[in-house]
């Protein structure tokens, strides 16, 4: 009887191995692909990628039929990308003596870093 009992056991073990071996190997497509399904996949990125080279493309088609001759869209385009750039540098400008007025503060002990956090 013990036999038979250890028999079964061994068998029962060697059966939920392959078994757990053979569900282990399954992904979830597999299991879709049986019942004709399949996983949704996003497009959102290749939709903004889409859309980032169409704006490029108008941009490019607005410069090259402006009514405007070269030479006026080049200084246009100089002067808009000097005050973009001036408008940057004054922002970091302000970030950087914000930073410096917190350092300060800290420092003086008027705000305790803990109650900032």
């Amino acid at each position: 009887m013990d036999n038979r009992k250890l028999l079964m056991s061994v068998g029962t073990a060697i059966a939920a191995s392959r078994i757990a071996k053979t569900i282990s190997g399954i992904e979830l497509e597999d299991v879709l692909g049986s019942v004709g399904l399949s996983r949704r996949r996003s497009h959102a990125l290749e939709n903004l990628g889409l859309v980032a080279v169409g704006a490029v493309i108008g941009a490019g088609a607005a410069i090259l039929f402006a009514p405007s001759s070269g030479v006026e869209t080049r200084r246009r385009l100089g002067t808009e990308a000097s005050k973009l750039g001036h408008a940057a540098v004054d922002v970091m400008k302000e970030q950087k003596d914000e930073a410096l007025r917190s350092l300060s503060q800290v420092a003086n002990g008027a705000v305790s870093p803990q109650s900032r956090a």
